[in-house]
């Protein structure tokens, strides 16, 4: 088992037995913001709250909010990573972690990017009847919290005044981050995931997460293709929602970089197109 975040995997597994879930060999699938543990042989993932205090990590609420909203879209039938079968599907606490279980999928080859689109409108469609509040769309509070972390200069001067400049939005149930690196290949065919920082705004702040990174460096034609697959939607709101996203999403790269220094040339390049924004 890798070594990583043992109280995390501990929690896990504590759980995992007291719901009589045998776990023969853990497998850490990935530590970032929150911790996910392959219960081998179950076909059952654990996902656990990282543990770390925010704004340097995470807020383990993240981890319940993500379980309603996904298992809601799972309900409507929609492309998601499903909650697993095997236990109640409840966040569950040990140790200060919150843990919830997940469906395993089978390592494939990546999603198909035109499905993938079609598969992000049919999520929207299921989740326009979500009820239950919902942080707002580029999390203006939370990324305000984690710019008074961060130490004053220019950068997040910049990012402070992209956040106060939001505009009022309306909108639905959404993602939140949904970019192709959160969609994953199946047999059955793409299967979205990572709801943890799920929002409430316009449909065109998932598109931006979308193209993001093909707006910003230009080479991601798969982005381009799931977004002509979604269909109609308001291109000038998509591009009002970029630097929304993009500003988000840095200042949450900004706080985690004292441990993943090599986040730091995609903040500088981040930082330089929301400047010529």
């Amino acid at each position: 088992m890798q070594e990583t975040s043992p109280s995390a995997v501990a929690a896990a597994l504590a759980v995992a037995r007291s719901q009589g879930l045998r776990c023969d060999e853990p497998i850490v699938l990935r530590d970032a913001w929150h911790v996910l543990l392959h219960l081998q042989p179950l076909p059952v993932v654990a996902r656990v709250s990282a543990g770390r205090p925010f704004p340097e990590g995470p807020k383990p609420d993240d981890v319940v909010r993500e379980l309603a909203v996904a298992a809601h879209a799972a309900r409507a039938g929609a492309p998601v990573v499903p909650p697993a079968d095997e236990v109640e599907a409840v966040p569950y606490e040990h140790g200060g972690h919150i843990v919830t279980f997940w469906r395993y999928v089978d390592p494939h080859e990546a999603a198909d990017a035109c499905q993938a689109g079609r598969g992000l409108r049919t999520i929207h469609e299921a989740l326009a009847d979500l009820d239950g509040p919902l942080p707002e769309a580029g999390h203006p509070h939370e990324t305000g919290e984690m710019l008074d972390f961060l130490s004053p200069d220019p950068g997040t001067e910049l990012l402070r005044e992209i956040v106060s400049r939001r505009p009022e939005l309306d909108g639905q149930p959404l993602h939140g981050d949904a970019h192709l690196g959160n969609c994953l290949g199946s047999s059955g065919g793409p299967l979205w995931h990572d709801f943890e920082t799920a929002c409430r705004g316009p449909r065109e702040y998932d598109l931006a997460a979308l193209v993001m990174g093909d707006r910003i460096e230009g080479d991601n034609p798969r982005s381009r293709d799931a977004l002509a697959a979604y269909g109609a939607h308001d291109a000038e709101l998509l591009d009002a929602m970029l630097p929304l996203y993009a500003a988000w999403v840095t200042v949450s790269m900004l706080v985690a970089m004292p441990r993943r220094p090599e986040l730091a040339e995609v903040v500088e390049q981040r930082l330089r197109w929301l400047s010529k924004r």
